[in-house]
């Protein structure tokens, strides 16, 4: 009686699959769901790297017809924008105009975008000349703005340093010079000093921008970027000791070791160590640690290391961070172009005949510094004299190596001439190479390391009284044949301190020189012999 009814049973609706459903969703809520399943259909296909030629062509084609005009609307679906960029790397300049014109009002907010940001800089590399000028001036105006955001600073970083030419990066940069100055933008340099020269009244108020715009950059830690090294830099070449002072922070002396390698960079660092008290100098020496074979045979991260050998006082710390990892890599080091460099500097720092005067010009920019205290060439010998056993044991093991190359030679007669230790070994090693192989002597390498060796006036008679001592005369005398050997007898004899001199002179009197291939050492050989 109390038994409850059951519900009748529904007729079952026809089942849809969940994509089906999917789609159907899609459609209703996105006009353009069509289009985009279209377009990703044909990215599918173009983008797979040994597709015909031929067929990329014609899915360019496709693709632009699909969406031109649409470009805008579309591009800020997430997964369309590798789309645009797959057609602004494929297609030709004029092919993809169209989407640089329908996405300049809105490359600012691109930019801006974790994924828009790509899109922004495929465009520039992507594009026309033409195209370029338009994108820059929509940024234009905003580089302030955009160069504090975490995503837009790459794509104005970008910009300046591979597309924008010399009047535009002008632009650019005097922006951060102020508001005034901006109205004045085409009659300015991007360089500072021009600037000054142009309107020396503005010189404060405008280091005063820079400043500010720098402990911002610091603060954020932005200074990886070229464009900001480049602003930073204005203010350390031109800012006053005591502010450069208070700039170098931890948070900076964290970041130095990440711009070392660039040419801004680099200079921003030395004046880092120059200007700061000794307490920061500790802490950015031992920010460096782990990094020093890779400054060491970088282009500009070397010249950070010899500023910091010029000006800090403290040796015994500079021993332990920075030379104890040099000798460590010295192999390595020596065989690269810049490590070869370093190593010059700390044997013969300052040296006009291994230096050019722009780099010595450069790194005597320091010399005035109001920090360092030691006399400079008691730090510089310092220095030295814990470098120079290391260096001299590891070119002892390799003087064959070594003198295969002309860079590699000069390095080694270097070492053997400047260093402060016993070089006995190196000058025993390079004898025994001379004896073991004859025709070394007219080799182009060993003939300037001998000649090096023996015209240094403190090392000529250990390497004279050496090659005497160590090979048979009649070797020696063997040098007569070739000119290079020659003009080494002739300074052999010159030197005229060794106790087989005599038998060296009556040796040579005896063989017919006239019957030898006649060269300019033979003849000024017979003409010291004939005094």
């Amino acid at each position: 009686k109390n038994k409850k009814r059951k519900p009748e049973a529904k007729e079952p609706k026809e089942p849809l699959k969940k994509k089906a459903l999917k789609k159907v969703r899609k459609a209703c809520e996105d006009n353009d769901y069509e289009t985009i399943t279209k377009i990703k259909a044909l990215w599918e296909k173009g983008r797979v790297s040994e597709i015909e030629p031929a067929k990329q062509a014609k899915i360019v084609e496709e693709l632009k017809g699909l969406m031109e005009g649409k470009v805008e609307s579309l591009m800020f679906k997430h997964d369309l924008a590798r789309v645009v960029q797959l057609l602004l790397r494929l297609g030709k300049a004029n092919d993809s105009n169209f989407i640089v014109k329908e996405l300049l009002p809105h490359v600012c907010e691109l930019s801006k975008s974790k994924y828009g940001k790509f899109t922004v800089n495929c465009m520039l590399k992507n594009t026309s000349p033409e195209m370029r000028k338009l994108i820059f001036k929509s940024l234009s105006g905003h580089f302030r703005k955009l160069i504090l955001h975490a995503e837009a600073v790459t794509v104005v970083d970008t910009f300046y340093n591979d597309y924008a030419n010399s009047r535009e990066r002008t632009e650019m940069v005097t922006e951060f010079y102020g508001k005034e100055l901006y109205l004045y933008r085409d009659l300015l340099s991007e360089h500072f000093s021009k600037v000054i020269e142009l309107y020396p009244d503005k010189k404060d108020k405008v280091l005063e921008e820079l400043l500010g715009h720098t402990q911002v950059f610091i603060e954020k830690g932005l200074s990886g970027h070229i464009i900001v090294q480049h602003l930073m830099l204005q203010y350390f070449l031109h800012g006053s000791e005591e502010s450069i002072q208070e700039l170098v922070s931890d948070k900076l002396i964290e970041q130095i070791v990440n711009f070392v390698h660039t040419k801004e960079g680099s200079k921003i660092a030395m004046r880092c160590l120059w200007y700061s008290k000794a307490k920061e100098r500790k802490l950015i020496i031992r920010t460096f640690k782990g990094h020093v074979k890779d400054m060491c045979m970088n282009e500009n991260g070397y010249l950070v290391l010899c500023a910091l050998f010029d000006c800090v006082d403290d040796t015994v710390l500079v021993k332990k961070a920075i030379l104890s990892e040099i000798m460590e890599n010295l192999d390595t080091i020596a065989m690269s172009q810049y490590g070869r460099l370093l190593l010059n500097y700390i044997l013969a720092p300052r040296s006009t005949k291994l230096f050019p005067p722009s780099i010595i010009d450069c790194l005597k920019v320091g010399d005035t510094n109001n920090v360092s205290k030691k006399d400079p060439q008691v730090r510089r010998t310092e220095i030295l004299t814990y470098a120079s056993p290391g260096i001299i044991a590891n070119f002892k093991d390799n003087v064959e190596g070594m003198l295969l190359e002309n860079p590699r030679t000069l390095l080694l007669s270097t070492a053997v001439n400047h260093a402060n230790c016993d070089i006995t070994p190196v000058i025993s090693a390079v004898v025994d190479l001379l004896a073991s192989d004859k025709s070394l002597v007219d080799s182009t390498t060993m003939h300037i390391l001998m000649r090096n060796i023996q015209s240094h006036q403190a090392h000529q008679k250990l390497f004279n009284d050496a090659v005497m001592e160590k090979m048979p005369l009649d070797d020696v005398l063997e040098w007569v044949n070739t000119n290079r050997g020659s003009f080494s007898l002739l300074r052999l004899l010159e030197c005229g301190s060794s106790e087989k001199h005599n038998e060296l002179v009556s040796g040579l009197k005896q063989k017919d020189l006239s019957s030898v291939p006649k060269s300019a050492g033979r003849d000024k050989l017979i003409e010291f012999l004939n005094k």
